[in-house]
């Protein structure tokens, strides 16, 4: 902007794109009506604002006398990618994260891995950051439909879109398990073996926990109570997601907010791995276990299932109700 013009119309922008000095992102996109302020605000704390109701965000010159604030505007094609793209986004992430996080368990349970739990938590930490970091500037990386459910919940994600949304984290994790499968094929039928474990019979649910649909440990919960814990731990989950990508805030810098996440996941799994698993994600749970359905466990499949699907979703949007963004 030069002295004594008017400030330019950004019809879109990502925040990515935002010198946060002495622009700040999250008053950028204040006078945009709240139902369509943005797609999401998901795992990677990346908020996707565009044109609504023909009000426009607009950029401030910077005060005398202070570093100017620097925008890089995208055109409306490059700043909102399609929802066909952005779904295909949320397969490839929740992918990625199954695909190393799964992946890990398999090494450890079928080829002799020996992963201690700090290095299973560790694995399934790096690929959600790693997962954030690829997709959040698309699709705004929820990776997660208890996500999406918490972000239509508080308003911070259309509706409309949830179903996609969620139908696509599905799919990505289904495909994830399924090449997890082809690759542990044959130790896993080794390990069934070795264990006297009979595919299909109730005991055989066993053989796949963790590694693709997850178990409660018996010893400690049942599977209401397994319900209760990952609701529990998917509050704390969600109540850190929004914490770190809270702009107003500003409390962790946008580029370390995968970081962040990816801490706290693999923080989680450390505390409440032992007693559920600790999955927090409907889909991680929900597509291995369809493979699992598929590859001939039949009913021992379904053991469960509906403490990681129920529990991370009242979890996840009772932690969104519970962060209040300041301002």
């Amino acid at each position: 902007e030069q002295p004594g013009r008017p400030p330019t119309p950004l019809p879109y922008y990502y925040p990515s794109t935002v010198s946060m000095t002495p622009l700040r992102f999250a008053s950028s996109i204040a006078s945009a009506p709240a139902a369509r302020r943005c797609v999401g605000l998901g795992l990677g704390g990346a908020a996707i604002a565009w044109h609504a109701s023909q009000r426009t965000p607009t950029c401030e010159e910077a005060a005398p006398g202070r570093r100017e604030a620097k925008l890089l505007v995208a055109s409306p094609a490059e700043a909102t990618p399609s929802l066909a793209a952005r779904c295909i986004a949320e397969a490839l992430g929740t992918g990625i994260i199954v695909a190393g996080g799964c992946g890990a368990v398999c090494t450890s349970k079928y080829a002799g891995g020996n992963s201690t739990l700090f290095g299973v938590a560790a694995a399934w930490g790096m690929s959600v950051a790693l997962a954030v970091y690829v997709t959040r500037a698309v699709s705004g990386a929820h990776l997660n439909p208890a996500v999406t459910c918490a972000l239509v919940a508080i308003g911070k994600a259309p509706a409309e879109e949830a179903p996609l949304y969620i139908g696509a984290q599905c799919a990505g994790a289904f495909v994830a398990a399924g090449v997890n499968y082809a690759i542990f094929s044959a130790a896993i039928v080794a390990h069934e073996a070795a264990a006297g474990i009979v595919r299909g019979s109730a005991a055989s649910a066993a053989s796949y926990a963790g590694a693709f649909g997850m178990l409660p440990n018996a010893a400690v919960v049942g599977a209401a109570g397994a319900l209760l814990a990952e609701a529990y731990m998917t509050s704390i989950l969600t109540f850190i997601i929004l914490g770190a990508g809270d702009a107003d805030a500003a409390s962790v810098p946008a580029g370390a907010q995968p970081a962040v996440i990816g801490a706290a996941v693999a923080a989680l799994i450390c505390t409440f791995g032992p007693v559920t698993g600790c999955g927090m994600n409907p889909a991680r749970d929900l597509g291995p276990r369809l493979v699992t359905l598929l590859t001939g466990w039949g009913g021992a499949a379904t053991t469960a299932w509906y403490a990681y699907t129920v529990g991370p979703v009242i979890g996840a949007v009772a932690g969104a109700f519970g962060y209040q963004e300041p301002g």
